[in-house]
């Protein structure tokens, strides 16, 4: 390859996507940087000569003129995508983007288009059905809606996590009929059953909170750094089971439970050390040690009958007498 193509394609690389925009004088440094020494003129000329090829713009509403790729252009990929690269970013697409900052996902949409014409093509020479007909994720329970996140309140939060600043947000509290104002150090998000959470510090306290981001009402970012517990590990956080709203210690789960359940829980164990014990009835005694939490309660009471804890008595005690409420609902009429 000549060190004119060379030049040439390292340019085209340069050149942003609209809305962004780069003039030709720091186009000629950015090639010095790379080793290609040119004038401006040759850069001015080259770019002309592109656009009649490429979809390449030039705003020439002020000066220094400003090129660009269209914002709809496709991806200019050598070599081009294979079918794996297209599944990735078909998935990342259909799963990843509620968690992707807009500006991200807007600098994607041109890999998406690539990815998806990629994949029908695929499906036009075979004859069969394309993947994108073939794949398909879906969450347990029932199909809840996902609370909407503002727009201006997840890119203030998403630059603040990046940058490590703090945000001055109005959040309004479960049970709240308005919003309240605090300032908090985002240190780190994450996307649970489709709801995001924020784990943070207010103020200048050092104990970590957990906010829902659908709950903020506004945001932003201040030019002051975020302060981090200095043991704040996000995985530790998640791991002690916060996110799953924790009421006590961990504890040492004892059950009797149906054989449906058994095979579920041999596919996927409660804990690295659970066992299973079968028992002479067809049942099978359960042991696991587990963090106490509400999403375990709920999960138990989930099974009924086909669950019947022995140990420890508090948690006994405490579905059984939830069991002895909902039976008193259901004799009322």
């Amino acid at each position: 390859m000549s060190d004119t193509v060379m030049r040439q394609w390292q340019m085209l690389r340069l050149v942003p996507r609209s809305p962004s925009k780069i003039d030709t004088t720091s186009l000629v440094h950015a090639l010095a940087s790379e080793s290609f020494v040119v004038t401006q003129r040759t850069v001015q000329r080259d770019l002309e000569k592109f656009s009649t090829i490429f979809p390449l713009e030039c705003d020439d509403r002020s000066k220094p003129f400003g090129w660009s790729w269209s914002k709809d252009s496709g991806t200019l990929d050598i070599p081009g995508m294979d079918s794996h690269t297209a599944l990735a970013f078909y998935l990342a697409e259909q799963h990843l983007e509620p968690i992707l900052p807009h500006e991200t996902v807007s600098h994607l949409l041109p890999h998406f288009k690539t990815a998806k014409k990629v994949l029908n093509e695929l499906q036009s020479n075979s004859g069969a059905t394309s993947w994108a007909n073939k794949v398909r994720v879906v969450r347990q329970g029932p199909d809840l809606s996902t609370p909407e996140v503002l727009h201006d309140v997840q890119s203030a939060v998403y630059s603040a996590l990046l940058l490590n600043r703090r945000l001055q947000i109005t959040y309004k509290p479960r049970g709240s009929k308005k919003g309240k104002d605090y300032a908090v150090s985002p240190l780190g998000l994450v996307l649970k059953n489709g709801i995001f959470y924020l784990p943070c510090t207010i103020d200048d306290y050092q104990d970590v909170r957990l906010l829902t981001m659908h709950r903020i009402l506004s945001a932003i970012k201040l030019d002051i750094p975020s302060e981090r517990p200095k043991d704040f590990d996000l995985d530790a956080y998640i791991a002690s089971g916060e996110l799953s709203f924790q009421i006590g210690d961990k504890i040492n789960l004892k059950a009797i439970i149906g054989k449906d359940v058994a095979f579920h829980l041999g596919e996927r164990k409660l804990c690295p050390k659970q066992t299973l014990q079968e028992q002479g009835d067809g049942t099978f005694l359960l042991k696991a040690t587990v963090n106490d939490t509400s999403e375990l309660r709920f999960w138990l009471r989930g099974y009924d009958e086909q669950i019947e804890v022995l140990e420890p008595k508090f948690l006994r005690e405490d579905l059984y007498q939830s069991a002895k409420a909902q039976i008193k609902k259901y004799e009322r009429t």
